[in-house]
């Protein structure tokens, strides 16, 4: 008699049986063709392929080097690829990486050219390259034609014209790495008209925080730790209404009613004291 499988076992079989169904979805859809760009969807489908997006959600590739034809190759599964040690991109083998219908993850790309960057431009899933150490205009601004979120999280610092070119791109930026980037270059990047992150920003001048206040999309400023009064005064006091993500100590109200308090933990309201410059963290 045979045994019953274990329950692990039968979780793995549903999870495959799960993973068949999508994929058998995907492919009718034209998801898994390993077609190029000229020709996408009109080469068979072959086997390799489809088994790799039965048993492998995300294509991983392990080489600090990519060719045109392994990107190609790569491109096939719809789940998404992870690059974790590449080191170089160049222009063909981003433009067959652009097809791929999931997610992009650069894990260790520490720069990237113009004419990648162009390329990658027409992918329109999430673009992830939170390792690059720099970024040009060039770059930012052909990058910027990205229509989905774009990930620069290991950027720690950018000058006044990469910020002009970034914010030019529509979807989500997150750019969580900048360590208090000067005035003018927060500035720009308030012109972005999509989700703006920049959860590393510590503080805000007056102008800054009245340009992040003045934006139509959402901005997210979780790492604030100190503000002059002045530019506490500017920042939106109702979250439900402006869009701004800001830190729990920020203290907030609505119809410029300030509430003044704060979580102390485990649902105890600590008041905080006044006058509101004497505020730790609130300097004038």
């Amino acid at each position: 008699m045979l045994a019953s499988p274990s329950s692990a076992t039968r979780a793995l079989i549903v999870e495959r049986i799960g993973r068949a169904a999508l994929v058998i979805a995907v492919v009718a859809l034209g998801g898994c063709s390993t077609s190029s760009s000229e020709d996408r969807g009109q080469v068979p489908r072959t086997f390799s392929t489809l088994a790799d997006c039965l048993f492998r959600g995300t294509a991983e590739h392990h080489g600090e080097n990519l060719s045109a034809d392994e990107a190609h190759r790569l491109a096939a599964n719809p789940f998404g690829i992870s690059l974790r040690q590449l080191h170089s991109l160049d222009a063909a083998a981003a433009r067959e990486l652009a097809a791929c219908r999931g997610f992009l993850h650069f894990a260790a790309l520490p720069m990237l050219t113009p004419a990648a960057a162009a390329e990658l431009a027409a992918h329109t899933e999430d673009l992830r390259l939170d390792r690059l150490e720099t970024l040009s205009a060039d770059t930012a601004r052909a990058l910027a034609w990205h229509t989905g979120s774009i990930h620069l999280n290991g950027l720690q610092s950018i000058d006044v014209a990469t910020a002009e070119a970034l914010a030019t791109h529509e979807g989500l930026l997150a750019l969580n790495g900048l360590e208090d980037p000067e005035e003018v270059v927060i500035l720009a990047l308030a012109r972005h008209r999509g989700h703006l992150c920049i959860n590393g920003v510590t503080t805000l001048s007056p102008r800054a925080a009245g340009a992040i206040a003045a934006r139509r999309q959402k901005a997210s400023l979780h790492g604030l730790s100190s503000l002059t009064y002045q530019s506490f005064l500017r920042l939106p006091h109702d979250r439900d209404r402006s869009g701004v993500d800001l830190p729990d100590w920020i203290p907030a109200g609505r119809s410029g009613a300030l509430s003044l308090s704060r979580s102390a933990g485990k649902g105890v309201e600590e008041p905080l004291p006044r006058p509101l410059p004497t505020l730790a963290s609130i300097n004038d």
